[in-house]
This record gives structure tokens, sequence and C-alpha cells, in this order.
């Protein structure tokens, strides 16, 4: 196949998915992923979806879901892997998933004549993968535990070292690195001591929203702020509700609608919170007044419409690789108020697209929400030109476009040459203190 046939013919490309359809997760990834999948097939390209969990009567033969793949043991099987689970439990569980994503990846390889095959880097499975697959594979960074477990607060202890030493075995020996956000990428090419060189940005698609369906101060709730994600430490619920103490005391008739489930949130002192008990030590009397209204996990078909219903999005995380919740705000041109970290700067450029505060500030992001409230035309004007913005940057047909050519890119490069049962480890650096080889799953 010559340079130009290269160029106009259909790639065939394998995905790795938490789960299949976003509605049957929402989760960024899912997300990313089937905005993606949706313009390659679109443009002509073909996609193939591995999954561990598929939403209910939903059949499809370019999806392949782990559990429909996975072989009946006979008895002594069985017997073994009853005494396994006995002795380590989570690395047998470990053991067994790795081996029937490998399984199962090999086998839709073969019967979908896959090309590329692209996963994310979470606890290392790329690395499993690599071993025993013969076409390319890219690794996409959407969330590296050094970095989503230290905004989440959990423990940095040997488990948490270990899983961070795995992920980056598998970055470390990928054939093709890419992340959504120029922060994800410089942040674990200096964590980990690699360069990296070839690796490439490319923002998550987000689809453009027709002029007749897109946000209207007009038809919104001037007083009303809104915020989508999960109760936890690392979207910064708590901050949202902490800084809402004072946005109350300028705008009396200020509501907050909080979208997204209790994952309940470590607080600074060590304490863990439920979502309606923060609120309640917080701001009493605010869930019985309408001050605050939790909705729970939403279907994503729903969020649009409440995004249109509120004056301004908000995303305080303590840190975020990129944030679909944003881009998609702004593709609806809906104003925005995010922290100013991770990737979010990337997306949103301050005072031009939206307002950025300080990480981790509440009476600063008090401050830009009160200002929103008290200038809803800034609020509009702001969200006119994040739209156009999105639509520029973020259109799923230049994105697509530009996935496809990292992808022909990596099938027209030398051959790859695996390293089965060698010890790589370019990465390492003395900060880790657990190696792999002491490790249970290290010594398969």
């Amino acid at each position: 196949m010559d340079s130009s046939d290269s160029q106009v013919r259909p790639i065939s490309v394998g995905l790795l998915s938490p789960a299949w359809p976003r509605e049957a997760l929402p989760n960024g990834i899912v997300t990313y992923l089937e905005n993606l999948s949706t313009q390659l097939k679109s443009n002509g390209h073909r996609t193939t979806i591995i999954t561990s969990q598929v939403a209910r009567n939903l059949i499809d033969t370019k999806i392949y879901c782990l559990k429909d793949h996975e072989a009946r043991p006979h008895y002594l099987q069985k017997l073994i892997s009853y005494i396994q689970y006995r002795m380590a439990p989570e690395a047998t569980n470990q053991r067994r998933f790795r081996s029937l994503l490998v399984k199962t990846i090999s086998r839709a390889i073969s019967e979908r004549g896959i090309q590329v095959f692209q996963m994310e880097e979470s606890f290392g499975w790329a690395w499993w993968v690599k071993q025993s697959i013969n076409i390319p594979l890219c690794v996409r960074l959407h969330g590296p535990w050094f970095l989503n477990g230290k905004a989440l607060g959990v423990r940095e202890d040997s488990l948490y070292r270990e899983r961070v030493d795995l992920e980056g075995r598998a970055i470390g020996t990928a054939d093709m690195i890419t992340g959504p956000s120029q922060d994800v990428l410089d942040q674990t090419r200096d964590y980990y001591g690699l360069a990296l060189e070839n690796a490439q940005v490319i923002p998550n698609p987000v689809y453009p929203i027709w002029e007749a369906e897109r946000w209207r101060l007009e038809d919104c709730d001037p007083k009303r702020v809104l915020f989508i994600g999960r109760f936890d430490r690392h979207k910064g619920g708590d901050l949202l509700i902490e800084s809402f103490i004072r946005v109350l005391e300028e705008v009396t008739d200020a509501q907050l609608t909080f979208v997204g489930p209790d994952r309940t949130c470590l607080a600074d002192d060590g304490r863990t919170w439920t979502l309606l008990d923060f609120i309640r030590t917080r701001i009493p009397g605010a869930l019985e007044s309408g001050k605050i209204e939790w909705l729970g996990q939403q279907p994503n078909s729903a969020l649009n419409t409440l995004r249109r219903k509120a004056l301004m999005c908000v995303a305080p995380s303590r840190y975020e690789n990129f944030g679909n919740t944003i881009t998609e705000a702004l593709a609806l041109g809906c104003p925005v108020v995010c922290a100013n970290t991770g990737g979010i700067p990337e997306i949103v450029r301050d005072q031009e697209t939206g307002l950025l505060h300080k990480p981790g500030d509440t009476n600063d992001l008090a401050e830009k929400i009160i200002r929103l409230l008290k200038d809803p035309n800034l609020a509009a004007r702001l969200a006119a030109q994040g739209h156009i913005d999105a639509h520029q940057r973020f259109h799923p047909e230049a994105i697509a476009a530009r996935h496809v050519d990292l992808y022909r890119s990596m099938c027209q490069a030398a051959p790859i040459h695996h390293t089965k049962g060698r010890n790589l480890h370019p990465w390492r650096s003395p900060r880790h203190t657990v190696g792999l080889a002491g490790s249970q799953v290290g010594r398969e």
C-alpha cells in the first residue's frame, strides 16, 4: 500500500471503554470514545469496542463485552482459582481480568481486522495487552493515578504506589501516547522521567449544538447555579458548597442545583462526608428551603436541559485532566466558572470564554459566581464566545481527522518488536519505593 492509497483507505481501530454506550455509565472516557467512534464511522472508518459493561438489550457485533467471551472453567480450574482467591483475592481478580481482557482483544483483532488498538493507562493493563498483540498500541492518558489519586485524597500507600508503577510501565512501553491536554502530558513526562518524544495532545471532541437548542439568557433562571459531577474530593463539590455560603450572603435568592452521584468526600481534616450531611452542616436549612437541590445522577440526555435552565455551570475541580462537562457547556453556549487547574485553562480562556478561579480557593470561587449572578449580560457574552471557540477547536470532524492521521502514522511505522519476558523499567525513578518484582501482580 503506497502513501497516497493509505490516505484514502478506511482504517480499522479497536477502542477499550469502561462501558457502552455512555447512557450505561456516565463517564468522561465513555463520552470521549462514543463521540470519537461516531465520527470515525461517519467518515467511513471501522471501530470495534471492547468493554466490561454493555447497556441492557444492546446487541451489536462491533461491541465485544468481556463477560461474553469468558470461557467456562472445568472443575480443576475452579478449584485452583478458589484456592488462589482465598490466598490473594485482589491479585487473583486482577489476573482474571487481565487474562480475559487480553483474550478478548486478541479475538477482536483477528475477527475484525483491527489495525491499531487504543486504550487507557489505568492499572497498567496496556503493558499486558502489548505483550500479546502484533499491532500498534496507543495509550491515552485519561487520568494517571499519580494525578487523580492525589486529587481524590487517597493514601499514598503500597497499593497506591504499585498502581502508579504499573501505569508508568504501560505508558513507558506503549507505541504511542496521546493526552487531551498539554498539562497531563507534561506532568506524566516529569513524574516518570519519560521523554515521550512522539506523544501528541489531541483534545476530546464535543458535538456542536444547533442554534435553536442552545442556552439563552432570556430562557434561563438568572439566579441558578449548576454543578454536574460526582460528590467527591476530586470534583470539588464540597468547595462549591463552601463558596455558596458567601454567595447567599451577597445574592440571597441564588440557588444551586447539584447533579451527580454521592461518592462521599474526604475533607481536609480527614473526615469523610456524605453530600446531604455536608450541606446540612455547612448551610443549615438550604435543602428544605430549596436554596440547594440534589437531583442525583441523571441520564446524559437530561443534562443539556438542566444547563439551559441555569445561568452558569461551575467546575471547581481540585484537578482536571480535561473536563468534558466544561466543553459540553461551552458547546451549548452556557456560561462557565471553572478552576484554573490541570487542562482547564487550555479549554477556557479567562475573561474571554469563561471565568477561572484560583483552585481550592472558595472565596475566589464565590467572587466569580457572584460576578456573573450580578452581571448576567457578561455571562451571556462569555458564553457566546465560548460556543464559537468550542466549535472551532473541539469539533469531532477535526478531532477525528487528527486521530486518523496518528493511527496511519503508527501503521506505517516500523514493525512492532515485542518485549515479552523482558523486565522493562525505563520509567522507574527513586521516588517509587515499591518494586514490581516484589508484588503479586508483578510476578506474572
